[in-house]
């Protein structure tokens, strides 16, 4: 599989969740921003997901729950963190529906990364 492959199958599948928002934690009086950066794509053939899970070399595979009794069993391939920009740094030269949140993640990590220099 190439990254060409990689970036339309997560266009159409994936899913990328970026935003940052207030989560009380426990033992502590008020609520702090949380930032969530999430790749995952699920689908209900378990080769094609460890075969993502082979290509980015990080993030977990496993089974999905069933929304209802009768649907089939899915696999979900999940990064997040420096993994999901790891992921996102291959993924958005080829990408076009979810390029704008990849780049996001992508400068999110830059300034942060600037900052600590």
């Amino acid at each position: 599989m190439s990254d060409q492959y990689l970036a339309g199958l997560f266009d159409g599948e994936g899913s990328v969740t970026y935003s940052n928002k207030p989560t009380l934690r426990k033992g502590k009086r008020r609520a702090y921003a949380y930032w969530v950066i999430r790749l995952e794509l699920s689908m209900t053939h378990e080769e094609t997901i460890k075969a993502i899970h082979q290509m980015f070399d990080c993030g977990t595979v496993r089974p999905r729950p069933r929304a209802e009794p009768h649907h089939l069993p899915q696999w979900r391939w999940r990064c997040s963190t420096r993994d999901a920009l790891h992921c996102a740094r291959r993924l958005v030269p080829y990408s076009i529906t979810k390029k704008q949140k990849l780049e996001s993640i992508i400068k999110h990590y830059e300034i942060k990364d600037s900052r600590s220099i």
